[in-house]
């Protein structure tokens, strides 16, 4: 094919050129001669001018961030075709081509949309809009930091990222994936001593990559935990114990040790060893205090125990007695447990000996300077005490150094003799009454049965006897004196009739009938308006007596029964006077007395009535009354009266009753 060149045309594209905004365009108008190889003629074309269009429209894109994208168009059109890439609107500089390539991309591209303008001489294009998506690998921006929490509480780790959305999160324990923790903190569950030390870390995720935070390390703080207590260490004295303890929680653990509760200086480690034990230390208790920033626990004591060898503390002693006497060794031990003795005389062993302490049969002088010792053994060993020697003397005859003394007893009481002898112990002792020997008075003192009357005048003597012989006491004679006994003169006081508003009084005495004396103790009265005093005081000798002075002041009219109770020493206390009147309403009655002097010698007179002939009588005068006459005006009507008189001297010694006088009082 030839092209041939019209030099018009040619000229003409260009003056159209000159017009277009976008520079020089250059038209050809091609002439085609096509020559048929079959025929010997020619033709000739003309082509016909296109103006732009796209074909295939630039494609969105999505990059990783710091990555390019490239876009890319294909257009139609005349030839020549010019290319504009646009970036949101606004040009690109250099982007003339069919396809773009950005720089490096960030996230501020990410949403940028791009077009191209294709232009030719007749016209331009623009393709449709390509958006850039620009996907950012996520970053931490805030790293998950360390926690410390106590044991059982529960820790929070959290994680700040950046990064093209969505962002996955998945924590990690160790280097594991934790199920189910994709958010971004993770609260672990309640924590245990075994989180202590554990790494956590998260993975964040988006489209783009992937990135993990760096560990955080959990703390777990737990309190002191004791998961093996000290145990009880049994030693020899002399030896030392060790007591220790395995104990959990944070780190720095701090120990004290205590015995019996008071803090050993320099005992802070998780084991103690005690110095050398001695049998002071059995039974001591130790534990320990284990602390920690969170707080202190206390081991459960531990309880030593030191087993002692048998020792001796105290020896026995040398003895030196008399021929027949006994003699006691014996020794003080110490040791863990029981301790086994076993006595030995002068080498071989005691038949029996087998307690702390021995006592010899009765010795002769043949036993003189035999030596006694004895060993002590325990589980743990033995020891042999020193020798202790035994020195017999011959015995001393007994003396009677206080003789029995007499006793005077009363009847049904118990007499107690005793005696007291030197000389060479032990002494044997018989009791002798009348010279008799007692049955089983076998003792340095004898106190008789409860004695009567018949034992009086009897002989107790006492016969005492060593081995260097026997001795009898001087006789001591027991005498036995009845009981003293209250005899009242009158076993009842009768106060007849007695106004109310008066007083009746009458005199009772009481002897002493016994052979020993007599103390009133007490007396007291029963019975509405009885009163009583006197016979208290001094004891009363056998056949001496003392009275009680009783006043009847009845309160009220009708009959009234009352008792004296005499409380005292005598065997047959309390005695008992019944008492008894009758309190009478006064009437509008008098008696008017009148008697002669029958002396000079006359302080004054005293009144008495009774309501029976003969008493008993009552005194109705306040005090001796002068002269010789005295009107009663308390008696009733219906009643019959008798009255007697004594006479007061200037020295207050009274007269006996004058001859009795009696009126009869009439009735109303």
């Amino acid at each position: 094919m030839r092209i041939l060149r019209n030099s018009a045309m040619t000229n003409a594209a260009y003056r159209h050129s000159r017009q277009l905004a976008f520079g020089l365009l250059l038209a050809m108008v091609c002439v085609l001669t096509f020559i048929s190889p079959n025929a010997d003629m020619a033709m000739a074309l003309v082509a016909t001018p296109v103006a732009p269009s796209i074909t295939k429209q630039p494609v969105s894109q999505t990059v990783v961030a710091g990555k390019t994208a490239m876009f890319s168009v294909t257009a139609g059109g005349s030839t020549p075709l010019f290319y504009q890439w646009k970036k949101n609107s606004l040009p690109i500089s250099g982007a003339t081509s069919a396809s773009y390539t950005t720089p490096a991309t960030s996230a501020a591209d990410s949403g940028s949309q791009f077009v191209v303008t294709v232009t030719n001489a007749l016209g331009s294009v623009t393709s449709a809009a390509a958006t850039l998506t620009v996907n950012v690998p996520p970053s931490i921006t805030t790293q998950p930091t360390a926690q410390s929490v106590l044991v059982g509480q529960t820790a929070t780790f959290s994680v700040v990222a950046a990064g093209t959305n969505p962002l996955t999160y998945q924590w990690k324990k160790n280097g594991s994936a934790i199920q189910g923790a994709t958010l971004s903190s993770y609260t672990t569950p309640a924590t245990v001593f075994a989180d202590n030390g554990a790494s956590y870390s998260v993975t964040v995720t988006n489209v783009a990559a992937n990135v993990t935070s760096s560990s955080a390390v959990l703390t777990v703080n737990a309190p002191p935990a004791i998961t093996k207590q000290p145990a009880n260490s049994t030693v020899i004295a002399g030896q030392t114990a060790t007591f220790s303890i395995t104990a959990s929680g944070t780190a720095p653990l701090s120990y004290q040790w205590t015995r019996n509760s008071l803090p050993i200086s320099g005992a802070t480690s998780a084991s103690y060893t005690t110095p050398a034990t001695s049998g002071m230390d059995n039974g001591s208790q130790f534990a320990v205090a284990i602390t920690n920033l969170v707080g202190t626990v206390t081991s459960a004591p531990a309880t030593l125990t030191v087993n002692v060898p048998a020792s001796i503390t105290t020896q026995p002693t040398n003895q030196t007695i008399y021929v027949g006497q006994t003699a006691t060794f014996s020794v003080v031990a110490a040791g863990t447990g029981t301790l086994a003795y076993q006595w030995k005389k002068s080498g071989p062993q005691i038949k029996g000996a087998t307690l702390s302490s021995y006592t010899t049969p009765v010795v002769t002088l043949a036993d003189s300077g035999s030596s006694f010792t004895v060993t002590v053994t325990n589980s743990f060993g033995s020891v042999t005490s020193s020798a202790a020697i035994l020195t017999v003397l011959p015995a001393i005859p007994p003396v009677i150094t206080t003789q029995p003394l007499s006793q005077t007893i009363i009847a049904l009481q118990t007499a107690t003799f005793s005696v007291a002898a030197s000389g060479t112990p032990p002494f044997t002792y018989q009791w002798l009454k009348n010279g008799l020997a007692i049955t089983g008075a076998t003792l340095s003192s004898y106190t008789t049965p409860l004695t009567s009357t018949f034992d009086s005048g009897e002989v107790f003597s006492a016969r005492v006897t060593n081995a260097g012989g026997s001795v009898t006491s001087a006789g001591a004679i027991l005498t036995v004196n009845a009981p003293g006994q209250l005899t009242p003169a009158l076993s009842s006081l009768n106060f007849g009739n007695v106004l109310t508003q008066t007083s009746g009084i009458l005199t009772v005495s009481v002897t002493n009938s016994g052979g020993t004396s007599v103390t009133i103790l007490n007396a007291t009265v029963s019975g509405t308006g009885f009163m009583s005093s006197g016979g208290t005081g001094s004891p009363i000798a056998p056949g001496q007596s003392t009275s009680f002075l009783v006043t009847f002041a009845p309160e009220t009219t009708g009959a009234v029964a009352g008792s004296l109770l005499i409380s005292s020493t005598a065997a047959n206390s309390p005695t008992t006077i019944l008492l008894s009147g009758i309190g009478v309403a006064p009437g509008t009655h008098s008696v008017d007395l009148s008697w002669n002097e029958a002396s000079t010698d006359v302080f004054g007179f005293n009144v008495y009535r009774a309501t029976l002939s003969g008493g008993p009588y009552t005194l109705v005068t306040a005090a001796p009354v002068t002269p010789s006459q005295y009107l009663d005006t308390q008696v009733a009507a219906g009643l019959s009266y008798y009255y007697v008189v004594t006479a007061v001297s200037t020295s207050q010694i009274e007269s006996d009753y004058s001859p009795e006088a009696s009126t009869q009082i009439p009735s109303p």
